[in-house]
C-alpha cells in the first residue's frame, strides 16, 4: 500500500520511455487456459493475434474441464439439464453472481468444448467423463443443495502412446490448443509482462509491455482480451477480498508469482469496476478421510472442544468452509470399526469400482500416522487433543441421530449419516488446500468489462479467473470442473466474437 491506497486504488504514470510498437488486431494478456483457447479461436476467425505473457510458457493446472452435454456425454449416455444447473449455481451464489453469464455457460459449453474434443482426439488423446474420481455417479438424485452432476472431462495419454505425460492433465489441451493457435498464426510473446492498458475515450485500444528490451506499445485494432488469472498469490489482495483464503493449509497454486491479480490493477487504473460479489474461493478438503485414493466419506466432524458443529455431507465447501471458521481452525473426523460398510452404503457406485481395500487403507494411514486410532473414545480425544467428556456427549446425541433416521441438528441426509458406536474408533483431521481464487473484474454478459456505472469500456475483455461476477461466496462443485470449464467456454466465445466484430449473441459490435 502506497499513500494509503493499494495499488489497485492508484493512477499510474504514463509510460513514456517506449523502445518499440507492434499493432495487430487483438492482444490477449495472459497465456494460461483461458487466455490460449481466446488466442486460437480468435486466430481460427481469422485476426491476427498477439498473446502476451509474463512467465516463460503456458501455465496449465488440475484436471478437470466442465461441458454440459458434449458428445463425450451422448457416448456416455448422459444428459444434464443446463437450466436446471445455472439455476442451482446460481442459487449457491445467494443470486449475486452474474445470472446471463451462468446461463451462458451451462448452454454453450458443451458446443465450445467440443470443438477442442475432436482436436485433442485427432492428436491421439482420449476424453473420458471423469466420474470415478471427481464426479459422483448417483448424486444427481440428491437435494437441490447437493447435487452434483458428472460434467468433469479428462484428457489422457492412451497406454503406448508416444505422447509425452505431464502431472496435471489440463495441460495436455493447452499445449495441444496453443499449437493450433500458432499454427493459425498467432504470436505468443513469452517473458512479457503487461504493465497498463492504453484507454483512449470510451476504449482500450492497446497495452504497454515490459521484456528484456523495454517497455513496448502493442496496439490493439480490435480489443484486449484479459486472461491473467485470479488473486491466489497476492496477499494484499487475499486480506482486502477474501480473508478466509488465508486460513487455508497450504496453497497448491503454481507457478508462484502467476495470479497476482494483474488484470484487475490494470483494469481499474483505466476505470474499470471491480467484480460485484465476493470471490469464491476453490478450496478442497484433499484428506477428508479418504479411505481409497479419491473417495471421501461423510463422518461426524466436531471441532477442537469435541463438539459438533457442521452439515457433514462430503460436498465440498460445505467441509471446508466449516472447517477454515471452526475455533482454531482445526476440525476432526471420527468414525468407528464399520467404515468399510457405511462406506459401502454412503458410496455404493465408488465403492464397486475400488481396485484395492478400504481396510487396508485405513490401517496404512494408521501405520503412517495420518489416522488415530484407540480403543475407546476416551482415549481417542486424549490423542487427538479434545475434551474427552465433550467427545462422548457428542457421539451420543449422533447417535441418537442416526438411530432415528434424521439429522435435525444440521440436516445431513440419513444416507450420509454413520454410526459411532464400535471400537476401534479412528479420527482424522480435516485439511483445507486453497486451489485458486477467482476473483477479477465487473463485466457485462458479453464478459465485456465495465466502470462503476455498469457500462462496459469498449474493447476490453476479461476471461478465465479475472472475469468477476460468476462465481459468489462459496465455489459450486454442481458442475464439477466448472472453473476450467468457463475459462474455455468464454475464452473460445469471446475469443471467436471479438475476432468477428460481434457480441456473444452474435450482434454486431459498435463503435
Amino acid at each position: 500500500m502506497e499513500n494509503g491506497k493499494h495499488p489497485w486504488q492508484q493512477k499510474p504514470q504514463p509510460i513514456t520511455d517506449v523502445v518499440a510498437e507492434e499493432t495487430c488486431d487483438i492482444v490477449v494478456i495472459g497465456a494460461g487456459i483461458s487466455g490460449v483457447v481466446a488466442t486460437q479461436s480468435a486466430a481460427e476467425a481469422g485476426a491476427d493475434v498477439i498473446c502476451v505473457e509474463k512467465f516463460g510458457g503456458f501455465t496449465a493446472h488440475g484436471t478437470d474441464i466442465c461441458g454440459v452435454n458434449t458428445k463425450v456425454h451422448e457416448r456416455y449416455g448422459i444428459h444434464i439439464d443446463p437450466i436446471k444447473a445455472a439455476r442451482l449455481i446460481y442459487a449457491w451464489g445467494q443470486q449475486q453472481s452474474n445470472y446471463d453469464l451462468i446461463r451462458t455457460y451451462t448452454e454453450r459449453s458443451g458446443e465450445m468444448l467440443d470443438h477442442y474434443i475432436d482436436m485433442m482426439e485427432d492428436a491421439g488423446y482420449t476424453v473420458k467423463v471423469n466420474d470415478e474420481m471427481t464426479a459422483r455417479t448417483d448424486w444427481d438424485t440428491l437435494d437441490d443443495r447437493y447435487q452434483m452432476f458428472r460434467s468433469p472431462h479428462l484428457f489422457e495419454v492412451p497406454e503406448g502412446s508416444s505422447l509425452k505425460k505431464v502431472m496435471w492433465n489440463a495441460a495436455y489441451l493447452v499445449r495441444t490448443v496453443m499449437a493450433s493457435a500458432e499454427a493459425l498464426g498467432a504470436r505468443f510473446w513469452f517473458n512479457t509482462e503487461a504493465v497498463q492498458l492504453i484507454r483512449e475515450g470510451d476504449r482500450v485500444t492497446g497495452v504497454i509491455v515490459k521484456d528484456a528490451d523495454g517497455y513496448k506499445r502493442i496496439c490493439a485494432r480490435k480489443g484486449v482480451i484479459l486472461a491473467t488469472g485470479g488473486i491466489t498469490d497476492n496477499q494484499e489482495m487475499l486480506e482486502c477480498f477474501c480473508p478466509i483464503a488465508l486460513r487455508a493449509d497450504k496453497n497448491d497454486n503454481f507457478p508462484p508469482g502467476g495470479n497476482m491479480g494483474d488484470g484487475i490493477v490494470m483494469g481499474a487504473q483505466i476505470g474499470a469496476a471491480l467484480s460485484r460479489v465476493n470471490p469464491a474461493p476453490v478450496i478442497h478438503p484433499v484428506s477428508f478421510t479418504v479411505l481409497a485414493p479419491g473417495f471421501n466419506s461423510s463422518w461426524l466432524m466436531i471441532n477442537r472442544d469435541g463438539k459438533r458443529f457442521c452439515n457433514e455431507t462430503a460436498y465440498e465447501p460445505c467441509i471446508t468452509n466449516a472447517r477454515m471458521n471452526a475455533p482454531g481452525n482445526v476440525a476432526w473426523a471420527v468414525w468407528d470399526s464399520h467404515f468399510d460398510e457405511n462406506f459401502k452404503r454412503q458410496e455404493p457406485a465408488k465403492y464397486a469400482r475400488l481396485n484395492e481395500s478400504v481396510t487396508d487403507g485405513v490401517q496404512k494411514a494408521v501405520d503412517e500416522g495420518d489416522y488415530v486410532m484407540a480403543d475407546t473414545l476416551e482415549e481417542l480425544a486424549q490423542k487427538i487433543g479434545v475434551p474427552p467428556e465433550n467427545l462422548v456427549k457428542t457421539v451420543e446425541r449422533y447417535n441418537q441421530l442416526v438411530e432415528a433416521g434424521e439429522d435435525t441438528d444440521f440436516g445431513v441426509p440419513e444416507r450420509f449419516l454413520s454410526p459411532v458406536k464400535d471400537a476401534p474408533f479412528y479420527a482424522s483431521t480435516i485439511s483445507a488446500w486453497l486451489l485458486c481464487v477467482p476473483y477479477g473484474l465487473h463485466v457485462d454478459a458479453h464478459s465485456q468489462v465495465c466502470d462503476e456505472d455498469d457500462d462496459p469500456i469498449g474493447g476490453l475483455y476479461a476471461v478465465g479467473n479475472v472475469q468477476g461476477d460468476f462465481f459468489a461466496n462459496s465455489y459450486p462443485v454442481t458442475l464439477p470442473g466448472s472453473n476450467h470449464g468457463r475459462s474455455v467456454t468464454f475464452g473460445r466465445l469471446v475469443g471467436q466474437s471479438l475476432a468477428q466484430d460481434e457480441y456473444l449473441d452474435g450482434t454486431p459490435i459498435t463503435r
